[in-house]
């Protein structure tokens, strides 16, 4: 056990065993090596302690609770962690190998900046890379468009801990978009930022979002703008924002995703 970390990862998974080794190898394979890993198994009844505790590295701590969701995961994972700074990664998802000491490069330069994430490449479940989201690097630019869609990948993320005993942990009350609603009230007080570079190899599963999750994303995302405004984050005519979200929700499902594949081209919904 590593007990001067710079840095906690904390990886939840819930009956994700048959991707979990390849997340938990590439946190272990980041060049920058002050690290502890932190794996909040949620009451998963698949081998996901079985492949934990295969690894025989002492800067992985493995802890198994009933299950909470995502939320509830992380929060758990935030509440052990002992390193200065905190980055998540979902157990499907992966890392290049230098993502790390190049994010904590960049906020020990830049002590004002209380989160960044990074660029992705797409990844299939079958191991294909498709395709890559790049989004706006700038606090300025991020701090205007954050009310209108999430500029950032859960698994990308880091941020300082003293960020999380500042604004909170997630709102477990968020069944979905609970990291958008984060992002919000850590963008409230801290600079926010990405790097340029895809660091993060997010997994797309074939079977996709079902209409009724899909919308209920949207939902939560709505509820977390709302909330944004009325805290006095954003000006009052931000609501025009939150009519659109609102509509686009109600839209057929096939509708929106032929909405979002057109915003995608034009490079407006993620940039």
């Amino acid at each position: 056990m590593n007990d001067h970390p710079k840095i906690s990862i904390i990886i939840p998974s819930y009956n994700n065993a048959k991707y979990l080794r390849e997340a938990v190898g590439s946190a272990l394979k980041q060049t920058y090596k002050n690290i502890e890993v932190i794996i909040i198994d949620d009451g998963s009844t698949d081998n996901s302690r079985e492949v934990a505790e295969s690894f025989r590295d002492p800067r992985i701590i493995y802890l198994w609770q009933e299950n909470e969701g995502p939320a509830g995961a992380r929060n758990k994972g935030i509440e052990k962690t002992k390193g200065e700074y905190v980055a998540f990664l979902d157990s499907d998802d992966l890392w290049e190998k230098d993502k790390l000491k190049k994010q904590l490069d960049f906020m020990e330069k830049n002590p004002e900046t209380g989160m960044l994430g990074t660029a992705s490449r797409e990844m299939t479940d079958d191991g294909k890379i498709r395709g890559r989201e790049v989004f706006p690097e700038e606090n300025k630019i991020l701090q205007k468009i954050l009310i209108r869609y999430n500029p950032f990948i859960q698994s990308s993320v880091m941020a300082r801990r003293e960020v999380f005993k500042r604004v909170g942990l997630y709102d477990r009350r968020f069944r979905e978009s609970e990291d958008y609603e984060l992002w919000l009230r850590i963008a409230a007080d801290y600079k926010i930022g990405n790097l340029k570079e895809p660091l993060t190899i997010k997994r797309y599963k074939r079977e996709g979002l079902s209409p009724e999750k899909d919308k209920e994303q949207l939902y939560f995302a709505l509820k977390a703008r709302m909330a944004a405004i009325s805290r006095g984050q954003y000006k009052k005519w931000s609501y025009f924002y939150l009519l659109g979200s609102w509509i686009f929700m109600e839209m057929p499902f096939f509708l929106r995703r032929l909405v979002r594949r057109y915003l995608l081209g034009k490079k407006f919904y993620k940039i």
